[in-house]
């Protein structure tokens, strides 16, 4: 099943870098997306979202805050059911015009096919560790 998993992750990054993708029946009805152990949880004002509307509105409120950001997917690990994937994240505000890359890395949780948890953590050592593997 992990490796299923992993490929549902991968379709999500998948449908970010293509404006056509539509990845919105990969995730449940009331999924729940945390951020608060991310330093974006505290940045963005916020920290724990439900359902796709809820990630839909993280996101817009995300890529608000800055001109540019590109987002991609380094590498997907398998932990079980569930899979840590580690990004890197790079942009330049649209106010401050400070340019900045990290590297957060999220534990995703799928269940039935679908996403039903992110918790987003400030790296991958942190992830790993919320997964139960070692990093």
């Amino acid at each position: 099943m992990s490796d299923a998993n992993v490929q549902i992750v991968r379709r999500v990054y998948d449908a970010l870098a293509d404006p056509g993708e539509d990845a919105t029946a990969l995730w449940d009805p009331d999924v729940e997306f945390d951020v608060s152990r991310d330093i974006w949880g505290a940045v963005m004002g916020g920290g724990h979202y439900r359902g796709v509307e809820g990630v839909r509105a993280w996101m817009l409120d995300l890529y608000a805050a800055w001109e540019q950001m590109d987002i991609d997917l380094e590498e997907l690990i398998e932990a079980g059911d569930d899979v840590v994937a580690v990004i890197r994240v790079a942009g330049r505000g649209r106010v401050s015009g400070i340019e900045m890359e990290y590297r957060p890395a999220g534990v995703w949780t799928i269940r039935d096919g679908r996403i039903v948890r992110v918790v987003w953590f400030v790296d991958r050592d942190e992830a790993l560790e919320a997964a139960g593997i070692a990093g």
